[in-house]
């Protein structure tokens, strides 16, 4: 039996909590509250708007909503989600990997673990991103109605962030784990129908339908029209544990291919 067999369920609890609160203080560093709220937010906040008014000028003021929700949609995943990043990126540049590699915690569940207090505020953020949009916009019925659907926006957010952590890991080795992360970005805005509806360009539907966020924001939409959309928040979920599989593959390949080089550095 092995020791982390034989681990209590409250010890490896509470590593888990340590590890949450390890982000938080890494997070703390990386992203004071300061820049939080006097760089990201107000950016999330023009991001909504501009969106939103781009669509009113060029399909018309009924298209507001549906640019609305879509500009709303990005500032979470791309504006405030894609923080998460700066996880593996620690790792990498203050070669901290191999103290996680060989502690007794599994290397996956640390790193997701620590992307929590980012998950966390950035969705926090996005809160007050949307309702100052709303209040500018005029839009604040429209934000009232999407409260019952925060849960939908939560599961877009986690399935950004576990995408984003998977293909940063995945690429950290080849020194393309700043623009693994940022394709993901342009992709996710491409195609995630934030703007362009679904069945206009039959690539990009491909491309998104196995993305995250797609599924999500046509879930959100559907509920609001009052069309059916539990089978689109299922596909989101389901896109959602495969990017956590993704994630945890990428971790095995990194552990596997630290191990065999005998070093950490990623090189």
């Amino acid at each position: 039996m092995t020791t982390r067999e034989r681990t209590p369920a409250s010890t490896a609890l509470w590593r888990a909590a340590e590890a949450v609160r390890l982000g938080r203080r890494e997070m703390s560093a990386t992203l004071p509250p300061a820049a939080s709220i006097f760089a990201t937010l107000p950016k999330g906040v023009l991001q909504i708007v501009f969106f939103t008014v781009l669509g009113g000028v060029v399909a018309g003021q009924d298209h507001r909503q549906f640019a609305f929700v879509g500009g709303l949609v990005l500032a979470l995943t791309t504006t405030n989600t894609v923080n998460v990043i700066n996880v593996p990126f620690g790792d990498k540049y203050f070669s901290t990997f191999w103290r996680i590699r060989h502690g007794d915690v599994p290397v996956a569940v640390v790193l997701y673990a620590r992307a929590v207090p980012y998950l966390a505020v950035g969705f926090g953020l996005f809160l007050a991103e949307a309702a100052i949009a709303a209040a500018v916009l005029g839009m604040t019925d429209v934000a009232l109605r999407l409260l019952p659907w925060l849960p939908v926006f939560a599961l877009m957010a986690c399935g950004y962030a576990l995408l984003g952590i998977a293909a940063a890991t995945a690429t950290i080795a080849k020194r393309a784990d700043v623009l693994a992360p940022n394709i993901l970005g342009y992709l996710t805005m491409l195609c995630a129908g934030a703007f362009l509806p679904p069945g206009r360009v039959g690539w990009i539907d491909a491309i998104g339908s196995v993305l995250p966020v797609r599924h999500g924001l046509a879930a959100v939409r559907a509920g609001l029209d009052g069309r059916p959309w539990l089978t689109e928040a299922v596909l989101e979920l389901v896109i959602c544990l495969a990017s956590a599989a993704l994630g945890l593959l990428a971790v095995a390949v990194q552990t596997r291919r630290a191990a065999r080089h005998g070093h950490d550095d990623f090189a």
